[in-house]
């Protein structure tokens, strides 16, 4: 795991933290106000004093702990809004504080979409590294219907990671039997296999200054991970509607997130490079690609220092000749 280094006084002209691109993702989704979470508090509703809470007590910590870890995040959500005692067993899981103390948007989001597909121990892994699933870029995004770090333009380019609708993922699932006998549809097929999936949240999606705002999408749509339902890639190629920043389905399951250092006692959000804040290589959009600082010190030396463009004060360079 990554030490959080301090970064180098040489680095300060270098880089910025945040990058304020509004893509409607799963952090512009208002989940504070949809999700509040309650944290330090739990539901009132009466419970039986023979609920399970209280024979919990019997088993020790240790493997109290075990079993909560191995809970998707909105039933360890439910479960501890049950009573005070249920609270306090979700509370001593010191995977789930560091997650929601540091990364309580990502809980939000995960109840929200109902992501029920991995457990908190595994949420947690992934939240403590910080290579994109698919290439060796920093991955600043969570994809949250499999809980895989993603790159920003791997998150945009690459077919795993636009999610199919029930409708596109039922054509896959084809009935052996005959259609006059008693076989089960395609869409009952895709039930019974239950990939996993999301729910999408009816709001805007999509680059809010090309689309005014982004695409308002109205409909609620269960998301299958496309790789579990698609045995290859390789034939499956995207509508000709997906694109880069108009394809509303690849922002729905997308928020971004920072990496968990020293056991999750620490929290880096890392950093993108004032140099390339207005580049691009071909089609790579380098002001997206963030950069851990090991990163940071490998791109410095291969493109050299920033300094400001010449009779352009807000604007940055890379200077490529001494």
């Amino acid at each position: 795991m990554e030490m959080n280094l301090p970064n180098p006084p040489d680095f300060a002209p270098h880089v910025y933290r945040t990058n304020n691109i509004c893509d409607n993702t799963l952090d512009d989704a208002q989940l504070e106000t949809r999700c509040p979470l309650d944290i330090g508090q739990h539901d009132c509703t009466p419970i039986s004093t023979c609920f399970v809470t209280n024979q919990l007590d019997r088993l020790p910590l240790e493997l109290l702990i075990e079993v909560l870890l191995q809970l998707d995040i909105p039933s360890l959500t439910r479960f501890r809004g049950l009573n005070r005692h249920a609270m306090e067993l979700v509370n001593s899981v010191h995977q789930y504080t560091a997650i929601i103390k540091h990364c309580p948007n990502i809980i939000r989001a995960i109840v929200s979409i109902q992501a029920d597909a991995f457990d908190c121990s595994t949420l947690y892994r992934t939240l403590c590294t910080s290579r994109c699933f698919t290439c060796n870029r920093f991955g600043d995004h969570l994809y949250l219907i499999v809980c895989c770090r993603v790159c920003y333009l791997c998150s945009t380019q690459r077919a795993e990671y636009f999610p199919l609708t029930s409708r596109e993922a039922s054509k896959f699932f084809t009935p052996i039997a005959k259609p006059r006998s008693n076989a089960k549809s395609s869409r009952k097929l895709l039930e019974l296999v239950k990939p996993p999936s999301i729910l999408s949240l009816p709001r805007r999606y999509c680059s809010a200054v090309i689309f005014r705002g982004g695409v308002l999408w109205a409909r609620q749509l269960q998301l299958y991970h496309r790789w579990a339902v698609v045995q290859s890639l390789a034939g499956s190629g995207l509508p000709q509607s997906d694109n880069t920043t108009r394809e509303p389905k690849q922002f729905m399951a997308i928020i971004s997130t920072p990496v968990l250092l020293n056991a999750g006692w620490q929290v880096d959000h890392r950093f993108f490079c004032l140099g390339c804040r207005n580049k691009r290589d071909g089609i790579i959009a380098c002001f997206r690609i963030k950069y851990t600082t090991e990163d940071m010190s490998e791109h410095i030396a291969s493109y050299r220092r920033v300094e400001r463009r010449p009779r352009t004060p807000s604007g940055f360079m890379h200077i490529t000749k001494d």
